[in-house]
């Protein structure tokens, strides 16, 4: 079971990491202070509802025989037992393909591979490639002519006709596998069924208390956000939004692409994906001002273990590390937030 992050509010906490946010509890270089100023000056005011003693309802953590059960499925569903086959490919076979894409006879960039395994039918290629490979045998090779869709992200291939010259190597077929003592000794761990189901049940109880408190502190974090009184002008999420906008922009560059082709991943126009960070960035500041006046309130501060913890948990090499590519700000945002939401929730009442 993987480890689930820290409490998420309306997404904020499991990406403050990668984007930043405005404020945090104290400074340690020029630099972050006047971050500080820049973006917490044009906060208008914060009047706090009741953030001691705010009631929830404990999500239910337990785990039955027939969801572990349903996970130990799962995991036989995903390992079938694929051998090749002499037979013409069908749906659902995987063909191991070299490939050529052509435009105008000229290979094009990202159109060529060998030795690649594709399950025909799993629509990861653009339509009619998977389609012109039912049929073939090993050893058979194919020319296909297509087109690839209007709205494909690179302008140079979009809409255009191409031909993709491809070589079966291989056809191969899933036999769904058996659940068994062997299976579990080569897909796992463990050395047994029962080994596997015992373990698995533990972390699924594990995993479902560790949801219920993450639901927890969302559900009273959120609560404390609609009790509160809480005036933001546009100067400070406007300069959010910006951090935030450059951040992305940053990302794409470093990945040798523009926003609007990144976002495109993501089934969005560039102007959508600026619509959805502005939002974000509206709810950011006022969560933000929230965190910063109990933080004050209670004087819940920032300390060098909190900083190094919060490495390991994030997988960096340390401390210095962590703050070199996140930057301080970040850094102190995203601890002083998960320091404020667990005050909050560990002194919140359960609903009777």
């Amino acid at each position: 079971m993987k480890k689930v992050l820290k409490v998420c509010v309306c997404g904020m906490a499991a990406v403050m990491l990668v984007a930043g946010c405005s404020k945090k509890a104290e400074d340690t270089s020029a630099e972050t202070t006047a971050a500080t100023e820049a973006t917490t000056s044009t906060v208008d005011s914060v009047t706090l509802g009741e953030y001691k003693g705010v009631t929830y309802i404990p999500a239910s953590t337990e785990v039955t025989d027939e969801q572990v059960e349903t996970e130990i499925q799962r995991l036989v569903d995903s390992r079938p037992v694929i051998t090749e086959v002499t037979r013409a490919a069908k749906e659902g076979d995987t063909v191991n393909i070299d490939y050529v894409g052509m435009k105008d006879g000229v290979a094009f960039d990202g159109g060529t591979a060998q030795g690649h395994d594709l399950v025909l039918g799993s629509g990861d290629f653009i339509d009619g490639f998977e389609d012109g490979l039912i049929g073939a045998t090993t050893g058979q090779e194919l020319s296909l002519n297509l087109t690839f869709p209007e709205a494909y992200h690179s302008e140079e291939l979009a809409g255009q006709a191409v031909v993709f010259d491809v070589t079966i190597n291989a056809v191969k077929e899933s036999v769904p596998a058996e659940l068994n003592d062997a299976f579990i000794n080569d897909n796992t761990e463990y050395g047994t069924v029962d080994e596997y189901r015992e373990a698995l049940k533990e972390d699924m109880i594990a995993y479902a208390k560790e949801s219920a408190e993450q639901k927890k502190k969302s559900d009273v974090f959120l609560k404390v956000i609609e009790s509160s009184e809480i005036s933001v002008s546009d100067a400070t999420v406007n300069a959010y939004y910006e951090e935030q906008l450059a951040v992305y922009e940053t990302q794409a560059k470093t990945a040798g692409i523009d926003l609007a082709t990144m976002v495109s991943y993501y089934g969005m126009t560039e102007d959508q994906f600026k619509d959805q960070l502005k939002l974000m960035a509206e709810e950011a500041t006022k969560q933000n001002a929230v965190v910063n006046a109990i933080a004050e309130k209670e004087n819940i501060v920032i300390n060098d273990e909190d900083k190094a913890q919060l490495a390991v948990e994030f997988g960096y090499e340390s401390t210095e590390s962590m703050l070199e590519m996140a930057g301080e700000s970040v850094v102190q945002n995203y601890i002083l937030t998960d320091k404020v939401v667990t005050f909050i929730a560990d002194h919140a009442v359960e609903e009777k």
